[in-house]
């Protein structure tokens, strides 16, 4: 027989695909969080990188630092200690949930600035057309 027998790579291929299709979900950083929609959001690749602190609010109201639950007084004294450094790049994410009123957000945004912090960026989702 002179053909190739391709099946046990396409099985190979189809377990390698389950396995990434189960274990994509399990590799998010932080909590999930119902993000607002906006149809021009800026992409924001450094919110992915490992050194960038993205503090999140969920639907009661809880702040979050990646998967881990703060107070409002940890997360003044975390960030005061992250940025008195002098670090040139003193920038947060702030990924709040839709339900959340718009109060709680800018209570924290204020906080975060009294602690040092100059540049927020507020987290959402494209619109899907």
């Amino acid at each position: 027989m002179a053909d190739i027998n391709v099946t046990p790579m396409a099985d190979v291929m189809l377990v390698l695909l389950i396995i990434f299709m189960i274990t994509t979900p399990l590799m998010q950083s932080g909590i999930t969080v119902n993000l607002p929609k906006a149809k021009n959001p800026l992409d924001a690749p450094e919110a992915d990188s490992k050194d960038a602190v993205v503090v999140a609010l969920n639907r009661e109201g809880k702040i979050f630092l990646g998967k881990r639950q703060v107070g409002e007084d940890d997360l003044y004294e975390f960030l005061v200690q992250k940025f008195s450094g002098g670090e040139l790049n003193r920038n947060i994410f702030l990924k709040a949930d839709t339900a959340l009123s718009y109060g709680r957000v800018v209570q924290i945004v204020n906080q975060c600035r009294s602690a040092g912090v100059e540049r927020i960026g507020l987290m959402a989702e494209k619109e899907k057309d």
